[in-house]
């Protein structure tokens, strides 16, 4: 008799788990969803060339990957911004091929924004995807967008 309670009981769970569907009638809001129209994303920086520059200027360095949907999502904003404002110092670094960078950042997750002050500090991380408007108003408070006239 307990074999039969036990196989019932194994029998429910394991068919309740095949046939358990949940539907959302909400749709998930993805704070990515504006870059949709966005095709090209920033395309990778040797970190041997990004690291004489580290500490001549404050600047982005966003870890990701190319096989990361987050990561690419990013790159589609990073590219934006790098159309808009050129001369800005916004560098993707692909984790897979940078090793020491991995290291020297200390990353564990991606993708991560790695804000950097003028002498080379980190002044802020952040580690997941951020809206357009989020990451124009960190790059601008972290002085590394400026204004056509330089400021």
């Amino acid at each position: 008799m307990k074999k039969m309670i036990v196989l019932a009981v194994l029998t429910f769970v394991l068919v309740g788990c095949g046939e358990a569907q949940v539907e959302s009638k909400t749709p998930v809001a993805s704070p990515l969803k504006q870059t949709q129209e966005i095709s090209e994303t920033l395309e990778a920086t040797p970190y041997a060339q990004i690291v004489s520059q580290i500490g001549t200027t404050p600047m982005l360095l966003e870890f990701g990957s190319t096989s990361c949907a987050s990561c690419v999502e990013m790159g589609k904003l990073l590219y934006r911004v790098k159309k808009e404002y050129p001369q800005s110092a916004i560098y993707f670094i692909e984790v897979r091929n940078e090793q020491q960078a991995i290291r020297d950042y200390k990353i564990q997750m991606i993708p991560t924004q790695v804000y950097l002050d003028a002498k080379g500090a980190e002044s802020e991380r952040h580690i997941g995807a951020v809206t357009y408007e989020q990451l124009i108003a960190k790059l601008k408070a972290q002085n590394i967008l400026k204004d056509t006239n330089g400021k």
